[in-house]
Parts: C-alpha cells; sequence; structure tokens
C-alpha cells in the first residue's frame, strides 16, 4: 500500500504511488504506471496527498477527479485578491494553501493537486518554482497572456497549414506564421536532420501529421511538392554540400598583366597554336602547337596570375575544384579569371607553363623539357571540328594533326601493353531547356581528337611528375594498384566495362611515387587543370617556383594537408555531380516514355542476374543501371527488352519489367 503523491517525472507533473524512500531520504521510489517504477529526487514530490491505495486504479481515479476540478478552476479573481498583498509587502511567493482557502470550494484532498495541474498547465497568475509558488505582477500577467493568445494563433495556424498539405489545398492567405513553417519544412526536406530547425518541423510533423511514416524527409517533400515550394529541378545537392555558388566581394579580381613584360618567359606567340574542348566550353586551360618535329603542350599559368594566399587563392582552395553540372557550373575561380584571364582564348596573349617534346622521323619522342611560355591562341576548335582535320587530308592542319595523333597513338600503345585501361563509354551531352526539358546527345568516347587531346595531358602530368621525382620536389603524385585480374571475355562493351570497374582499385593520393596501373605509368601527378582544380594549381606553382629559382612553393607538410583535403572535396563533388546528371537522365526517360507516352521497349544489357534476387542491368542508349527481374537463363551481357514501369526522381530511381528475351546475344 502506497500513497498518492504529485510528482515532477522529468518536465512533466504526474500522478504517482510512493512506495519507498531512501535511507538518506534523498531519494524516493515510486510507481509510475501499473509496472513500472522508478526514482525521484525527493525535491521533485510537490504534493503528498494522505491518501493511501491498495491498487493502480484508485490512482487513476483520484487523478480523474483531480483533473476535473483542474479544468473548471479560473484563479484571476484570486489573483486579484493576492496581488493587493504583493503590492504591499513586495512578497512574491504564495502557499498554495492559501489559494485553497480563497476558493469557494469543497476542501477535499483532489483540491490542492487540481491547483498544482491547473497552474502548470496555465502559468498565467502563478507559476512553480521548485517547491513554492510564484505571484505574478500585472505585467507579467499581461505578457503571459500575450503568449498565450499568440500561441493559440500559431497553434490555428499550424493546424490549418496541416489541413491544407493534407488536403492538396493550402491556405489562400498564409499567415507569417505559415509561411515560416514552410520554410522550416523546405529546409528539411533538403537538409533532413542535419537542419538547424529540423527539431521545429518534425515537432509539427508529428504533431499535425500522424500519418508521416518512413522516410520522413521524402513524406514531406511529397506533401508539400504541389505548393512548388520544392523544385527538384534545381541542385539542392549545392545546400546539402554547403557549395558555395557566389564569390566575396574582396575576389574581385584586377590583373597586373606584369607576366607579359617579364623576359623569362619563351615567346612561342608566334608558333600556330590551337585548343580543342567541347562546343560550350570557356575556361580553356590547354592548348597544342607544332613547328617540324618539335610539339608542345601548353597549360595556361594560373599560378602566375593568382598569388599564393591571395583571396582569389584562398577561395579557390576552400572550393578545391569547380563542380561541372548539366543544370549550372560552379567554378573554382572567378569568371574574370577562369573564362577571361587564365583562358587560352583565341588571339589572346597567354602565360602557360608548357612541355617542349623533340620527336624524330618515326614520330618518337626524344626529348622532354618544361618551359615557361608566352602563347596566343589561333583558333580554338571543337572535336567534332578537329576530327575532321584529322580524318581529312584536304584540311589545311591535316598534316600537323596528323603529326601529333601518330605520336600520341604511339604512346598510348605503349601505355595499354603496360595494362592501361581503354574503354568506349558513350560521352552524353544534356541541355537542359528553360522549361526544363531535357535534350541529350550522344557520341563516342573515343574520337581521333578527343583521344589526342586525353594522351596529351597524360603525357604532359606523367613526365611533369618525373621532373619532380628526379629533382627530389615534393609533388602530390597520384597512384593506383594493380587491379584484380580481369579479361575482355564478352562482347558487350557496356559489361566490360562493368566488370573492370568492380576490378579496379581505387586511385590514392600520396607525397610518394608510385605506378599507376589504370594508366600504365610508373608515377603520375595532375596539372592540366589548373583553371578547375586546386591541387593542379599547386603542383603548377610548384613547377614554375623550380624553373625560375630551383626552390620549392610548398613544402611536404602544406602538399600533404592540400592533397588530403582535396580527396574529401573531391568525393563530395563528384557525388553531387553524379547525382545531378543521374537525375537529368531519369527525367529526360520520364520525359520521352511516361509524359510523352512512348510505348517502344528499352533495351538493357545484363550486368548481374544471379538466384533468388533481381538483375543488375543497364540501358544500351542510357548510362542508367535498375534492377528488375529476369528469367534465369538470362546470362550477363545478354540484352533484354524492358518496359518502364516508373520513375521515382526523389529517389532516382527507375522501376522496369520484362517484356521478352527476345533481343538476347
Amino acid at each position: 500500500m502506497g500513497e498518492i503523491i504529485l510528482a515532477l517525472v522529468g518536465k512533466e507533473l504526474k500522478f504517482c504511488e510512493s512506495t519507498s524512500e531512501s535511507r538518506s531520504g534523498a531519494r524516493t521510489e515510486v510507481r509510475i504506471s501499473r509496472n513500472k517504477k522508478t526514482k525521484l529526487p525527493t525535491k521533485n514530490l510537490l504534493y503528498q496527498s494522505g491518501v493511501f491505495i491498495n491498487d493502480f486504479l484508485e490512482m487513476r481515479k483520484f487523478s480523474t477527479e483531480a483533473q476535473k476540478i483542474c479544468s473548471e478552476l479560473n484563479l484571476e479573481e484570486i489573483w486579484k485578491i493576492m496581488g493587493q498583498e504583493l503590492e504591499k509587502n513586495g512578497n512574491e511567493n504564495v502557499d498554495i494553501g492559501d489559494i485553497a482557502d480563497l476558493l469557494d470550494l469543497n476542501n477535499s484532498p483532489h483540491l490542492i493537486p487540481a491547483l498544482y495541474l491547473h497552474i502548470n498547465e496555465n502559468p498565467i497568475f502563478f507559476s512553480i518554482a521548485g517547491n513554492s509558488l510564484v505571484i505574478h505582477s500585472p505585467e507579467k500577467v499581461e505578457a503571459t497572456k500575450g503568449k498565450q493568445i499568440n500561441a493559440e494563433r500559431e497553434y490555428k495556424d499550424e493546424q490549418e497549414l496541416a489541413d491544407g498539405l493534407n488536403n492538396k489545398s493550402m491556405p489562400t492567405n498564409l499567415t507569417d506564421h505559415q509561411v515560416q513553417l514552410l520554410e522550416y519544412l523546405k529546409e528539411f526536406v533538403i537538409l533532413g536532420e542535419s537542419s538547424p530547425r529540423s527539431g521545429r518541423s518534425i515537432g509539427f510533423i508529428r504533431k499535425f501529421l500522424p500519418n508521416v511514416q518512413g522516410n520522413m524527409q521524402k513524406a514531406v517533400f511529397k506533401l508539400i511538392e504541389p505548393s512548388k515550394l520544392i523544385d527538384l529541378d534545381k541542385p539542392y545537392d549545392l545546400q546539402r554540400f554547403k557549395i558555395p555558388t557566389e564569390f566575396p566581394n574582396e575576389c574581385v579580381f584586377t590583373p597586373e598583366n606584369t607576366i607579359l613584360k617579364d623576359c623569362t618567359w619563351q615567346d612561342l606567340t608566334h608558333l600556330p597554336t590551337y585548343t580543342i574542348d567541347d562546343e560550350h566550353t570557356l575556361d580553356r586551360d590547354d592548348a597544342f602547337s607544332i613547328e617540324g618535329n618539335v610539339v608542345w603542350i601548353h597549360v595556361t599559368a594560373v599560378s602566375s596570375i593568382v598569388e599564393k594566399e591571395s583571396p582569389v587563392e584562398k577561395e579557390s582552395r576552400r572550393r578545391m575544384s569547380s563542380i561541372y553540372l548539366p543544370e549550372v557550373t560552379i567554378p573554382m575561380l572567378p569568371k574574370s579569371v577562369s573564362e577571361v584571364e587564365a583562358s587560352l582564348n583565341p588571339k589572346s596573349k597567354r602565360a602557360c607553363l608548357s612541355l617542349k617534346i623533340e620527336l624524330d622521323e618515326k614520330s618518337n619522342a626524344t626529348n622532354y623539357s618544361f618551359n615557361k611560355t608566352l602563347i596566343k591562341s589561333d583558333q580554338s576548335l571543337t572535336y567534332s571540328e578537329a576530327d575532321k582535320i584529322i580524318k581529312s587530308p584536304k584540311k589545311n592542319l591535316h598534316e600537323p594533326f596528323q603529326t601529333i595523333a601518330r605520336f600520341t597513338s604511339k604512346h598510348r600503345e605503349i601505355r595499354v601493353n603496360k595494362g592501361a585501361y581503354s574503354f568506349n563509354r558513350p560521352d552524353i551531352k544534356i541541355e537542359i531547356s528553360t522549361g526544363g526539358q531535357v535534350k541529350l546527345s550522344v557520341s563516342s568516347g573515343h574520337s581521333p581528337s578527343k583521344d589526342l587531346i586525353s594522351e596529351l595531358m597524360i603525357i604532359y602530368n606523367a613526365r611533369l611528375s618525373e621532373l619532380f621525382h628526379s629533382n627530389f620536389i615534393p609533388a602530390i603524385y597520384r597512384s593506383q594498384l594493380s587491379s584484380n585480374q580481369f579479361n575482355e571475355s564478352t562482347d558487350s562493351e557496356t559489361l566490360n566495362w562493368y566488370l573492370a570497374s568492380k576490378s579496379m582499385r581505387p586511385a590514392k593520393v600520396s607525397l610518394t611515387p608510385s605506378s599507376h596501373s589504370g594508366l600504365g605509368l610508373e608515377s603520375y601527378c595532375q596539372a592540366t587543370s589548373p583553371i578547375r582544380r586546386f591541387s593542379d594549381l599547386c603542383l603548377q606553382r610548384q613547377a614554375i617556383e623550380y624553373i625560375d629559382t630551383g626552390n620549392c612553393s610548398y613544402e611536404k607538410e602544406e602538399l600533404s594537408e592540400i592533397g588530403f583535403d582535396s580527396e574529401i572535396k573531391s568525393k563530395d563533388i563528384h557525388r553531387i555531380e553524379s547525382r545531378r546528371r543521374k537525375y537529368w537522365l531519369l527525367k529526360y526517360l520520364s520525359q520521352q516514355y511516361i509524359e510523352g507516352n512512348k510505348d517502344s521497349p528499352a533495351e538493357a544489357v545484363v550486368l548481374e542476374n544471379e538466384s533468388g534476387s533481381s538483375a543488375l542491368i543497364e540501358l544500351v542508349d542510357l548510362p542508367i543501371r535498375s534492377r528488375c527481374f529476369l528469367s534465369p537463363s538470362s546470362r550477363p551481357g545478354d540484352k533484354v527488352l524492358l518496359r518502364l514501369n516508373g520513375i521515382d526522381l526523389w529517389e532516382q530511381s527507375a522501376q522496369f519489367g520484362l517484356l521478352h528475351q527476345g533481343a538476347e546475344n
């Protein structure tokens, strides 16, 4: 048998049954439900009723009676009477028994706990402070009433908003509180629990949207999607990963052009020089020249115009890399640098760190050397234009381009013989119209000019790696251990690439040179994209400083930190770029098949089909992978015809069903 008491359990006033007290009297064991006991600090016991019970059901009856009295109380008149004493003596502490005496009610054991409950729920005139009661001044009463009115108004706003979300019919004129709540929900959809106000959002969801279950972010997105607050066409991943999209004011770039007057830069502006890039490229960081048996590979000397520790360089280090999304490009450097002062634009004189390659009559390299140069690009070519030059003997530039192509082809063959991978993955360009319509252009991953430029960059980076290593210059090297054994045993390029990528070891960054198996090279670094990658900018600065003075701009410790930070950041950037690319590919698929009512089957290659699980497939026309159930007879490399059943742009997934097996190899 225990006594009914009123105690503070956590932040809640609850009726409990006292069962025992510690020897010191500091803690009391209480029963808070039929089968649950806990120990509370004795100071948390607000009221001992003097009523003893044999069954927990009796306490429920006691609680019900007290709650009934609590709901009928109005303490305003009592407050006015007792407030006169507060004005006289200034003592704000009051006794709950005095309040009970002033009430014209039967003095039952339920009255005082009912008073405690009422004051706890409605702390307008009085409030509980520890084991005491405090009477409020008129000013505080007015302020508390104002807060209560505001809380009631906000509750009404929240209920109205929740009803609108559930019924997909938003209130016509949103209140300020509703607008703020919607912003919190939008923030929660984008950032999840990492949102600074996720607690407010989750509290609102649990209170007013009890049907939201499972993935709460996705469920809330579905609720607010009709309001157009969230548009998945926007790259919210930039916000999730805290990617800056604007440059601070101190990064306004004003070039000095002192480089062009520096006589230590070899003037090659007389040489015919060309850039080859994608059609829409604006940040051109590499070019090449050919004169007789000499080939030059030029990389724009960004480090010569962006000073170390300058605001522009500090911001570029914070970003670490440019980000290329189908819908937007986020440059590492301000556009005044990346697209103007550092870009190798036609007819513009630019400083470069250039690799000079001397060839013999059979297009074999006989000597390599790095030089500081000044160049002027004669023409900016697209890959398509350059391919026509290489393929057509009638074109004016055919012979010099063919000379470079023969040299790069030989170099590539040597690397492939040493184990380098070479796969012809399709090159897909994604264009998005103002209205969100997606247009794709698919081309081969290989072409004469693409292979030429790619190999020139590999040669440049490999030779710079040798320069660093042979002269004991600290540098950031990239290496890759030999992959697990893989043989191209199928006719499917798609399957071969999938199997090869599974067998590849991850590339690593280190200050110690080591072989790069994927490229078939003894050592390798990256410095051909100083406009786009911060680590490339640093290695270029390191090389130019060595050429100038024989010294280094960076010691090992600083490069180690840069390399580590770059790897972490590059993984985030790769994840963002991959997700946005997949999103737009799926949206294209949705526009073609679902919105466009395209009823032709989708052809896919089987990558995996293990017994007891769904098969992994990849579409033939688009690099989209998905899972669906296939016949056990479908083998990796087989082609199957699928029906598109649906696309979930939030999950970035496509659902397919098998039509028939008629397209097998």
